[in-house]
């Protein structure tokens, strides 16, 4: 199961629970969350010790692990397929995920240790739209990550991922490689963000 990766209603569910913190029946995930996580679904998380189930008056409830809350962030980070529709849970469930960590900013100060101001993922896809704006001609336009990372410096490039993977997750942005990867330089490679195993090299925003 650690090699195998997990299916958008698997990933889902675990971002569900992670986020309530609390035991959930299987009939709220299937009414509240549009989860159905079937027994063949529910049977992998299991035996991988991502959820715990219990079993009361009939009622079957589940719980996240630690490491099941872990992969779940890994999961989404490696991309999950959705559609759309789908997509929506997923993205809003990660989105909120992003609103604890934050990216430190070092503020140098000779051989002081430097104290570190804090970012919000809110803020830092206000900050991916400024730096769109600044280097495309309108909406829809396609720009290359290079620009965009070096308008970005002073923030975290996990957080940069993250946010951007979010955006493109709840269909605020599309993420793509190049065509012909080889008019690409190194600063290109080295500014990619990687979805899935595919290393992506453009995005836009308002298309």
């Amino acid at each position: 199961m650690s090699e195998k990766r997990l299916t958008y209603v698997q990933v889902a569910a675990l971002l569900v629970l992670r986020e309530l913190g609390t035991e959930v029946a299987l009939k709220e995930l299937r009414e509240v969350w549009s989860l159905d996580l079937k027994p063949e679904s529910r049977a992998p998380l299991i035996e991988s010790k991502l959820i715990e189930e219990t079993k009361a008056k009939r009622i079957l409830w589940y719980r996240i692990t630690p490491a099941g809350e872990d992969r779940a962030i890994e999961e989404v980070r490696k991309g999950v397929p959705v559609s759309s529709r789908s997509g929506k849970t997923l993205a809003l469930l990660y989105i909120r995920s992003l609103l604890t960590p934050k990216a430190a900013i070092p503020v140098v100060e000779e051989s002081v240790q430097a104290p570190v101001t804090t970012i919000p993922a809110e803020e830092v896809e206000l900050r991916i739209r400024e730096a769109y704006a600044k280097i495309t001609p309108g909406a829809g336009q396609w720009a290359s990550m290079t620009k965009l990372r070096s308008l970005l410096k002073d923030i975290d490039r996990d957080l940069q991922d993250d946010v951007l993977r979010a955006m493109m997750l709840a269909g605020r942005a599309d993420i793509v490689p190049v065509a012909i990867l080889g008019d690409l330089k190194p600063e290109d490679h080295a500014a990619a963000i990687t979805i899935g195993s595919t290393p992506n090299h453009q995005f836009r925003i308002g298309a």
